[in-house]
């Protein structure tokens, strides 16, 4: 894996790898796609399984648009607030790729996520998620009722890693800022070969830290549909793209 890697925001700044706002509004016939996963992801991560699926990249949204037009192999599902069988529903029917739902942590636990956890595992998602202030009692009971793998959020060090996996998490997702990557380098000194997915940030060098320390797949967040628009329409007024000719 090269060194020399570009820290620019992957969205705005390297038109070969991102490949994004010229594609966005006219993309050609043979890449239907206009969100791309940055190929230092999708050449360095090992990936984690999901419904016999082998999932390197996730996009954290749950905006259809820009669920419909990324090329991740998979979409993160969570939302900060409480856990809703019609966005589980939706998203999932929706999708077509492995859809990981967000079940509670801070706001919902016990029995309501308990039966979120059913639930979603009834619609057909392939993992369900808890934050890292879910009780690992609750962990313990949903783990007895579903077959579908648990992912735990991480935000920080202060937390028994080997407790999570006995309750019955079978993946971690750190989640942490700038210290994603020293809390992954952590959990593979405690628990090797464990398998972990991280969120990315915005920067190529945010990637490449959190893969380098052993994360198996990456997180991205996209830029919002306001976002894009105003990149777009900056780049109409500026005479910048046009369409092109049938």
């Amino acid at each position: 894996m090269e060194a020399n890697i570009n820290i620019a925001s992957i969205w705005e700044s390297n038109k070969k790898e991102a490949a994004f706002f010229k594609e966005l509004l006219f993309a050609s016939k043979t890449n239907s796609k206009k969100i791309l996963t940055p190929t230092l992801i999708t050449e360095n991560c090992s990936g984690i399984s999901l419904l016999n699926s082998k999932i390197k990249s996730l996009i954290f949204s749950t905006d259809m648009a820009l669920i419909e037009n990324n090329d991740a192999d998979a979409v993160l599902a969570v939302y900060p607030f409480s856990p809703s069988p019609k966005i589980m529903k939706v998203l999932i029917d929706f999708s077509d790729k492995p859809v990981i739902c967000g079940i509670g942590g801070g706001l919902t636990q016990g029995k309501n996520s308990l039966e979120m956890a059913i639930t979603a595992e009834a619609f057909g998602a392939a993992a369900i998620i808890v934050n890292q202030p879910f009780k690992n009692k609750d962990i313990e009971a949903i783990k007895k009722k579903i077959k579908i793998p648990i992912i735990s959020s991480v935000s920080n060090i202060n937390f028994s890693f080997q407790d999570r996996i006995n309750a019955g998490v079978n993946i971690f997702h750190v989640t942490a800022g700038i210290n994603t990557a020293s809390i992954i380098e952590h959990i593979k000194y405690k628990v090797p070969c464990f398998p972990i997915i991280a969120t990315g940030g915005k920067t190529y060098e945010s990637i490449y830290s959190s893969i380098i320390s052993g994360a198996n797949a990456i997180v991205l967040t996209p830029p919002s549909c306001g976002e894009l628009f105003k990149s777009i329409m900056n780049q109409y007024r500026l005479g910048i793209m046009k369409p092109k000719n049938n």
